[in-house]
């Protein structure tokens, strides 16, 4: 009799085992799990992702028993420094979301031990379903830890509506915006024809450096610190502190799409979800108003060098917790990521899907339709990019974050320095333009280890 009782309980116990029980064998719609969760998809009140997980919440996650409640929405700089904080236990940071939407660097800020491997969470053949790329992106010291959920690459967005009649005046054509020699002979004129504005701006400076040096041949880091001796380095960020200080950039805090909107830039470099973000109109600080007729173009290289794009977008992480948890979290993100659902997503916010099939779709216009025109220029202006370009991806590293966050307020710092300074009669001369570079050096020291 004991003997039969045993064989039964083991039997139950070896049913029980990975092979045994489907993953979510322990989710119950009667007692339904919760999981917050952070993302960077929009504003508050009319987010896209916010109506997908309300729609999950409605279909799937109600006959599993999952609630996806959104308990944060920022931007990608916003939500870095809120999980850091969270992670960290700083006095009113709160605590860590179940799930949020960040990059590799947050996750080595925050510690990548404390978040699941997605090749844990879901089977190899529909990881396998994903751009590689996209994959590769998500990994930190081998493993998975973020999955893809929606990618982007920068473009350069411009205001039409005034680079036209600046054209026809200058004779300064969107063709020349296609290298970034152009782009500073046309900050000069732009900053004479328009009386005293900024042509440009770029959402992260380092973003710069790191892709026009690496298009020539160079490499901005070295043992995890900038390197200011690389030759292309010096090259492309000083051609960049002499357009500043002579008023081509925009140096407000803040996003490109802010400054285009308000009539501080005439165009930026900005991620292409930023799409999402921009207005039908200009509203200037004297509150006249003219409309917004975008214009998509790719990001200007330098002469001679190879034909780089950055590859950007957050992807999914998720927390150790209980079992239940991290079985709810895998049916959500598998969900997230499934074509119908990812698809449209994508194509209403500016981003790339992460499927292959549909990314290639998308990409090779069989995908669609779009919002409105302006969505199909951007499209057919990301599948030129995919066609033309190579992809840079950062190294990231540590305490980059740390190196990001001193490198872009050490610059703006700088160049705000030295526009004043210009403005006041100083020349902008090379000596100027090496001493600009030498207090940017000096300037990075505390972010140096």
């Amino acid at each position: 009799m004991k003997r039969s009782v045993f064989a039964l309980w083991a039997f139950m116990v070896f049913l029980c085992l990975p092979s045994g029980c489907s993953e979510s064998s322990s989710l119950d719609p009667d007692k339904p799990v919760t999981l917050t969760f952070w993302h960077v998809f929009g504003a508050q009140a009319d987010s896209p992702m916010n109506a997908l997980v309300e729609r999950f919440n409605r279909t799937l996650g109600r006959e599993k028993g999952i609630v996806v409640s959104v308990t944060s929405i920022s931007n990608s700089t916003d939500i870095h420094f809120a999980l850091v904080a969270a992670a960290r236990r700083e006095p009113g940071a709160g605590s860590l979301p179940d799930m949020f939407v960040t990059y590799p660097k947050t996750v080595l800020a925050i510690g990548p031990e404390r978040m699941m491997d997605w090749a844990d969470l879901l089977p190899d053949e529909i990881i396998g379903e994903y751009v590689p790329s996209f994959v590769e992106e998500g990994k930190v010291n081998g493993r998975l830890v973020l999955l893809p959920v929606a990618k982007s690459t920068n473009a350069l967005f411009l205001n039409a509506t005034i680079f036209d009649g600046f054209s026809r005046d200058t004779g300064i054509t969107y063709a020349d915006l296609s290298t970034w020699e152009g782009m500073f002979r046309a900050a000069g004129r732009y900053y004479e024809w328009s009386g005293g504005k900024a042509f440009f701006k770029y959402d992260d400076w380092l973003y710069y450096s790191m892709l026009n040096t690496a298009s020539l041949g160079g490499d901005i880091f070295k043992d995890g610190k900038i390197n200011f001796r690389d030759e292309q380095f010096r090259k492309t960020w000083g051609m960049l502190a002499e357009c500043a200080a002579a008023g081509g950039v925009c140096l407000l805090d803040g996003y490109s799409t802010t400054a285009m909107m308000t009539g501080e830039a005439l165009c930026g470099v900005e991620s292409t979800a930023s799409l999402l973000y921009f207005r039908d109109k200009v509203i200037f600080p004297d509150n006249t108003t003219m409309p917004l007729r975008l214009k998509i173009l790719p990001v200007p290289g330098f002469e001679g060098g190879k034909p780089l794009a950055v590859q950007r977008g957050g992807g999914l992480g998720v927390i150790k917790s209980t079992k239940r948890k991290e079985q709810a979290a895998a049916v959500f993100g598998r969900w997230l990521t499934e074509t119908e659902n990812n698809l449209p997503f994508a194509t209403s916010t500016g981003y790339l899907p992460v499927k292959e099939s549909a990314c290639r779709a998308l990409l090779g216009g069989e995908a669609g339709p779009f919002a409105n025109e302006t969505y199909k220029e951007l499209y057919a202006t990301v599948s030129d990019i995919y066609a033309t370009h190579a992809f840079y991806v950062p190294s990231f590293f540590e305490r980059y974050g740390e190196v990001e966050e001193t490198f872009c307020e050490t610059q703006r710092e700088i160049f705000i320095k030295y526009r004043t300074l210009a403005q006041t009669g100083a020349s902008i001369s090379a000596d100027l333009v090496r001493e600009m570079l030498k207090e940017m050096e000096q300037g990075m020291e505390p972010a140096l280890p």
